[in-house]
């Protein structure tokens, strides 16, 4: 099939994760998990745009600087004058994966959304991701537009779970399912469901998903791999063995790769076709595929450091 035409724009944060070297070192890197998951589409080689807040400061330089570098769309950022908003990283192993302390207050992030109010031209997939997707005036704004896709394009959401910056589970449950019933796709890890969904086997929890509107929700299990349920079907792919040097990324790069294999496929816009007949086991299996090779290789570096589609492609081969 041919690709798919227009843009990809990922909305959502970008800051500067401060990840340990020593007891009292860190390591200043560039992230955020919308913003990874643009780099990893321009590595790709999507057509992609980023839709965030981004400081004037000189780490906010080196993002945007860094979104160029991967042909990253820069129309829709916003430049602000606070500081950069930080993220302190606790490493993981492939079983548990990074943990995160934010500082959200008083910086770029702490601002009006540059979503423009309706569907923009050129735009044919919206990605939403993370705790700029549910709460505050990004989150709302992400609702916004979700609500005003129909006709206009396709929609992805990975909720992304940071129990330490979103608001108590009740009010995140409803604010996530909200977002789940608008959205096209959806990718969740099997740690964004049980903390979600704590009474409940992830597989469960994905298999309702399904049913209230999206066309394709992915759960992914890290090491153990991911499982995709679309029409009342199930395709299931396990995740090769590497050594892990970093977990950090790791789902972001999944979710660039899964968006960048539905677009070669033209799998995503206005003129998408995932009805029944053409999302396919073999078909859904070769994009879960592409998406767990590229989560892979990250987890072999240091730090969110999403692959080119040649690597990708050569992991595959």
């Amino acid at each position: 099939m041919p690709a798919s035409e227009g843009l990809i724009l990922v909305t959502g944060e970008s800051l500067v994760d401060l990840i340990p070297v020593e007891a009292t070192t860190f390591e200043a890197v560039l992230g955020g998990s919308p913003f990874n998951t643009a780099i990893g589409l321009g590595r790709l080689g999507v057509p992609t745009g980023f839709a965030g807040r981004i400081s004037t400061d000189a780490m906010g330089e080196l993002l945007v600087e860094r979104l160029a570098a991967d042909a990253v769309d820069l129309s829709f950022v916003a430049r602000a004058p606070q500081p950069s908003p930080l993220a302190f990283v606790t490493r993981g192993t492939a079983a548990t994966g990074a943990r995160y302390a934010f500082y959200l207050g008083s910086t770029a992030y702490d601002g009006p959304s540059p979503l423009p109010a309706q569907w923009p031209d050129g735009v044919a997939h919206l990605h939403i991701g993370s705790f700029a997707a549910v709460d505050g005036a990004l989150g709302e704004a992400a609702l916004v537009s979700l609500r005003g896709a129909a006709g206009h394009g396709t929609t992805s959401f990975d909720p992304n779970i940071r129990p330490f910056v979103v608001p108590p589970v009740d009010r995140t449950r409803a604010l996530v399912e909200e977002r789940v019933r608008l959205s096209t796709i959806v990718k969740a890890s099997d740690e964004d469901m049980d903390w979600l969904y704590p009474e409940r086997d992830p597989h469960a929890s994905a298999s309702a998903w399904v049913q209230w509107g999206p066309r394709l929700v992915v759960l992914t299990r890290g090491g153990a791999g991911s499982t995709a349920f679309f029409d009342g079907r199930q395709v299931e792919v396990k995740a090769p063995t590497i050594t892990v040097a970093d977990t950090v990324g790791a789902g972001d790069s999944f979710m660039a790769a899964l968006l960048g294999a539905m677009h070669r496929d033209g799998g995503l816009g206005p003129r998408a076709n995932l009805g029944s007949t053409a999302l396919t086991e073999v078909r859904v299996g070769a994009w879960l595929r592409f998406a767990t090779a590229a989560a892979a290789i990250t987890c072999t570096r240091k730090g969110a450091n999403p692959p080119t589609r040649p690597e990708v492609e050569a992991g595959l081969a």
